[in-house]
C-alpha cells in the first residue's frame, strides 16, 4: 500500500487534528531547527480516548507523520496491533514523551533534560484530547517519564480517570527476542488496547 503522506499533510488543518498540528508547530518554534513529525490525521481528537505514548519518534517518522503507516518495525507492529484488536485509529492517538526528532546518535534511553523537556507538552495534548480514558506507555522508558509527569504536576492521572498501561515498546531491543517470543508479546499488546478499549466503550470494528 503507498501512502500519499502529500494528501495527508493537505488535511492537518481539518478540525479532526488542527489542534495538534497546531502543537506541533509551536514545540517547532520553540526549538528553532528542531523537526516535530505531525501527527496522521487518520487519528481524532475529539473521538481519541486511548493515547499510545512511544519514547521518541522512530526511523519511520522520515515521512514527517508519526503514524502507523510508516514505513519501520514499530509501525508495521502498531497496525497488526489495531488490526488484531479491531480498533479504528480515530479512537486513538500516538504521542512521544519526547516528541522532537533526536540524533540518531544519541543512545535509545532518553536522559533526565529530554523526559522534564517533553512534560508539558504532554499536558498540552492531553488538554486536546479531553475524552482519554487511557494511556498505554510502550516502553519502559515512557512508563517512567509517565512517573516524572504524575510528580511534576501533582495530578494523578488515575484521578481525572485515565489509566496507565505498561506495554513493551513495539522496536528495537523490545522485539530482539525469538519470533515465538515476538509472537507472544504483540498478543499481549493486543490484549492491553482490547482492555483499554472495553473500559472506554469502544465499539470493535
Amino acid at each position: 500500500m503507498t501512502i500519499d503522506w502529500d494528501e495527508k499533510k493537505a488535511l492537518l488543518q481539518e478540525p479532526n487534528i488542527v489542534a495538534v498540528t497546531q502543537l506541533c508547530d509551536e514545540l517547532m518554534e520553540k526549538k528553532p531547527g528542531s523537526v516535530v513529525p505531525y501527527i496522521d490525521p487518520i487519528h481524532d481528537e475529539d473521538e481519541c480516548r486511548i493515547i499510545s505514548l512511544h519514547i521518541s519518534p522512530g526511523k519511520g517518522t522520515e515521512s514527517g507523520f508519526v503514524s502507523h503507516l510508516n514505513d519501520d518495525e514499530q509501525g508495521r507492529r502498531a497496525t497488526s496491533i489495531y488490526e488484531a484488536a479491531e480498533l479504528d485509529p480515530r479512537y486513538v492517538m500516538p504521542w512521544n514523551a519526547y516528541p522532537w526528532i533526536r540524533d540518531p546518535d544519541l543512545p535509545t534511553a532518553l536522559n533526565v533534560q529530554e523526559k522534564t523537556d517533553g512534560l508539558r507538552p504532554f499536558r498540552q495534548f492531553l488538554k486536546i484530547n479531553k475524552r482519554v480514558s487511557a494511556v498505554i506507555a510502550h516502553g519502559a522508558d515512557a512508563n517512567a517519564f509517565l512517573t516524572l509527569f504524575e510528580k511534576t504536576y501533582h495530578s494523578s492521572l488515575k484521578n481525572h480517570g485515565v489509566k496507565i498501561y505498561k506495554a513493551t515498546a513495539l522496536g528495537g531491543r523490545a522485539f530482539a527476542v525469538s519470533a515465538a517470543k515476538q509472537e507472544e508479546l504483540l498478543n499481549k499488546n493486543v490484549e492491553v488496547y482490547k482492555d483499554a478499549m472495553q473500559r472506554a466503550g469502544i465499539q470493535h470494528l
